[in-house]
């Protein structure tokens, strides 16, 4: 998932999965491949077929089940959110202004307790549920996270990220001068001891 400020100070939130089922498609042709040489060359005729027709179409259905685009257009100056989906081979898209989102959500799927995965849902005043992607996306260094607070942000709503939150992310992403700035801002503390602090959980992070 990619976010990208616009000039006019709207944001476009992006999501394309199609390189993954083009990953698939191509294992799918590589197990038919090895099929029909058996069959039709190689002298092991038909002893892996079964298993080589059911790799190709659980590749089929994995490319098939993923294939996911998504595009959503905050646009600041008419205060409204323009948005396109696309999943598998539905598609759906629509428009609604700012003033009927109720919360912005990084939902996490149950049982999950290894590396986080995060979808972002958008929650109207009705109770309806706008999910940006179906599917749930591996967000070990918090972009998810970070884009669920600038969408936010966006809409005038308040941040539902913690101090620590915000510094981790800062940090997992390099922007360690706008870590800095934070700790100065929030806590008071000098150039030098903001700097020493986050150093310190810059290691931290990295000896994890």
């Amino acid at each position: 998932m990619k976010f990208e400020d616009q000039i006019d100070g709207s944001l476009v939130v992006a999501y394309d999965s199609r390189s993954l089922t083009r990953l698939m498609l191509v294992l799918m042709t590589l197990f038919l491949g090895v099929a029909a040489y058996d069959v039709f060359i190689g002298s092991r005729g038909m002893d892996r077929l079964p298993g080589l027709l059911g790799a190709a179409g659980t590749c089929l259905g994995i490319g098939i089940l993923f294939l996911e685009s998504t595009w959503f257009h905050f646009v600041t100056a008419t205060r409204t959110v323009a948005w396109r989906r696309r999943w598998a081979f539905r598609e759906r898209s629509g428009s609604l202004p700012f003033t009927s989102i109720q919360s912005v959500r990084a939902e996490r799927p149950l049982g999950d307790d290894g590396t986080p995965s995060r979808r972002i849902l958008l929650r109207t005043n009705d109770g309806a549920e706008i999910p940006l992607t179906v599917g749930y996306q591996p967000d070990p260094d918090g972009t998810v996270l970070q884009i669920a607070d600038r969408i936010r942000l966006l809409l005038g709503h308040k941040s539902e990220m913690t101090q620590f939150e915000e510094l981790k992310l800062l940090i997992a992403t390099g922007r360690t001068i706008e870590a800095v700035r934070v700790l100065r801002e929030h806590e008071g503390l000098s150039l030098t001891e903001a700097k020493q602090r986050v150093d310190e959980l810059r290691r931290k992070a990295s000896s994890r």
